[in-house]
Parts: structure tokens; sequence; C-alpha cells
């Protein structure tokens, strides 16, 4: 491959990291917004969603939302240190150096970032399911993601990759 085309790659990866970053960084703010604001609006909120749903009890809606509220606020934190990661490896792929020990070390970070994404999308998935469960939607919930246990494995593969990588540039210097 030319080096022109691996520079319109490696842009475009970091544009895609930066667009995804965007969209996090949007997802956190409304998160933080509703939970500042939610408790001001509480009772007009219910009284309003109470007309649509009467069944609804506020006092059991407002722990699982506040759950829905936290866990996604932490699941969001995990994806932007993940692109943060990204980006630091995109980075030095740019500079044509990327079998360094810190790429290994952010590749496992990466791994293991991935697997709290996925134990956090248990209690997620449980906390929105119920309540949505109290308006009547019942579609949300966990999947097993075989491709998400895949992507993981293949993270770890590649860090062990890397760090071989960065141990035989630096025998190969050693030896120079």
């Amino acid at each position: 491959m030319t080096e022109i085309a691996d520079n319109r790659i490696l842009r475009m990866a970091r544009w895609l990291v930066y667009l995804i970053m965007g969209f996090v960084a949007f997802a956190g703010s409304v998160l933080a917004l509703v939970c500042v604001i939610l408790p001001f609006y509480w009772t007009e909120a219910i009284a309003e969603l109470s007309k649509v749903h009467p069944d609804l009890n506020p006092l059991t809606l407002l722990p699982h939302l506040l759950s829905v509220f936290a866990l996604g606020i932490l699941t969001l934190g995990l994806i932007w240190t993940v692109m943060r990661k990204l980006l630091a490896i995109i980075a030095s792929v740019e500079e044509g150096n990327p079998f360094i020990r810190a790429n290994a070390i952010r590749l496992k970070a990466i791994g293991w970032l991935m697997v709290g994404l996925q134990i956090v999308g248990v209690p997620l998935a449980i906390a929105a399911g119920k309540a949505a469960d109290m308006f009547g939607e019942s579609d949300t919930g966990w999947d097993f993601s075989l491709n998400g246990i895949l992507a993981i494995l293949l993270v770890f593969i590649l860090a062990g990759i890397f760090e071989r990588g960065a141990e035989m540039r630096e025998e190969l210097e050693g030896t120079i």
C-alpha cells in the first residue's frame, strides 16, 4: 500500500474517532444535564407521565432512571477513554513508530475497557428494561454479543503482537 493511501486511512480513522468522541461528549452532556435538571421538575414530569401511564409508580421509576443515567455516563466514560487511547495509537502510526511498548499497553487497556463495557452493559440493560417495562415497552434488554467478545480477543491478541514487535525492535536497535 502506498504512503498516500495509508495517510488517507489514518486521516479517516482519526476523523471517525473524533466524530465518535463528539457524539460521546454530546450524549454525556445531555445525560448530565438531565441528571441536574430532572430533580427540579420531577413532580411536573411525573404528573405529565401519569396522564399517559396512570399505573406509573414514581418511587420505582426514579431508581431505574438514575441507574440508567449513572451507568450510561459510566459507559460513555469508558468509550471516551478507548477513543483517547486509539488517538494515541493513530498518532504513533502517523509518526511511523507503531511498534512501541506504549501501544501494547494502550491496546491492553482498550481490551480491558471493552471487557468493562460488556460488564456494564448487563446492569444497564436490566435497569433500562425495568424502566421501559413501566411504560409498556419491553424491547430493551441485554443480548450476548459474540462480535464484542471476538473484538476483545482480537484487541488482546494485537496487544501481544505489538508487545513482541516492540521487543524485536528493541533487540534490533541494540544490535546496531
